[in-house]
């Protein structure tokens, strides 16, 4: 709902972890971090890189949905707003 599909976010069927493609994790978490003060993992940090040197988890990050409800919507909130502003 707050996403709003932004970042190819899904309401997923079970877990706590939302994966989002913000097209360079590892950026988006730093700017996450100083700009909004939300920790997230980048994606490259939970997957190998194949033979070729792709890393498939180098586009996303990973929020774990893991604190109250509140503060968890206001991360996302934070996320969205942040991810949002050009560069």
């Amino acid at each position: 709902r707050i996403l709003g599909g932004r970042f190819g976010a899904y309401r997923p069927g079970g877990g706590f972890y939302l994966w989002l493609d913000v097209g360079d994790g590892e950026a988006a978490a730093r700017r996450l971090w100083s700009r909004a003060g939300v920790r997230v993992l980048p994606g490259a940090y939970l997957a190998r890189p194949d033979a070729s040197g792709y890393n498939p988890g180098a586009a996303y990050v990973r929020v774990a949905l893991v604190n109250s409800l509140e503060v968890t919507e206001l991360a996302l909130e934070s996320i969205r707003d942040t991810l949002g502003e050009p560069g």
